[in-house]
């Protein structure tokens, strides 16, 4: 469920329509006592359960003010999340700028809002469409990252999803089946930091994501200490085992002359170490 806590073009003491009101004349304390938490009341008790509410836009919002709504949601929901955008630092996790990643991990719940092309909404003339491919490969470095990707669709104004939106949620959807395990339900991987490789982890299994296959297919992987049992590739049905070279604290697996995948060839390490990969 999407909400805005401040900004209101059509109430004259919501933040934001300066042009129709006077700035200086708005009870904002009053527009979220007397018509934000009325709202967010009949919002949350007569729709059944809710999941998720993300509001946006705190802009000038004060802390006690967030807070009072994010208790409230909490009272008359206990389960429902809260999203970060509601202001102040708090929520129940993190929001990144819309489109941005953070350059490395972070140790926190957290997503990034991001566009298919350069629109929230619709708009018949934005044809910047991201190609399937980018949009997989910020999926994987969003997930690498301990993150979430919370992927924006602007449907048109009969409600119709717009074709070129669709297309591309097919092919990341193509992607996912196949490749679904190294995202679904992990942790950002112990490799971190390498421009050509992105990793993700569970117990067990580190999965590297390579985005720019080596020449002849041989990859040194650093494994700092972590011993090597298997390595083969995840979009290879029968698993078959790759041969590794043990070069102390690397791992030289030779995999295939070409990718698997353009886009991201998947090679699943099992390792000997349980825990955050392996």
């Amino acid at each position: 469920m999407y909400s805005f806590q401040t900004q209101d073009w059509h109430h004259p003491d919501g933040d934001g329509n300066f042009w129709d009101y006077d700035e200086s004349k708005k009870d904002f304390a009053g527009y979220i006592e007397n018509y934000v938490k009325p709202q967010l009341r009949e919002l949350l008790t007569n729709y059944g359960p809710i999941c998720l509410i993300w509001f946006d836009t705190p802009k000038g919002i004060s802390e006690s003010q967030s807070r009072e709504l994010l208790d409230l949601v909490h009272t008359l929901q206990p389960d429902c999340l809260v999203s970060g955008r509601l202001g102040n630092a708090l929520g129940d996790y993190a929001e990144a700028g819309d489109n941005r990643i953070p350059d490395v991990a972070v140790d926190a719940d957290w997503e990034t809002p991001a566009t298919i092309n350069d629109t929230w909404g619709y708009k018949s003339y934005d044809h910047n469409w991201k190609s399937a491919a980018n949009l997989v490969r910020k999926l994987v470095d969003i997930a690498s990252k301990g993150g979430n990707y919370l992927l924006n669709v602007g449907p048109t104004a009969e409600g119709a999803i717009p074709k070129p939106s669709v297309g591309r949620l097919l092919s990341i959807g193509g992607w996912l089946e196949v490749n679904g395990e190294a995202i679904y339900g992990t942790r950002p991987g112990p490799i971190q930091g390498l421009p050509w490789c992105r990793s993700t982890a569970r117990p067990g299994k580190l999965y590297l994501h390579v985005l720019d296959w080596p020449e002849g297919g041989a990859l040194r992987i650093p494994l700092q200490g972590r011993g090597l049992k298997n390595a083969y590739l995840l979009g290879d049905p029968s698993h078959d085992a790759l041969p590794v070279l043990d070069a102390g604290n690397e791992a030289v697996i030779l995999g295939p002359t070409t990718p698997l995948d353009p886009i991201d060839t998947v090679m699943v390490l099992e390792l000997e170490r349980s825990g955050s990969g392996g």
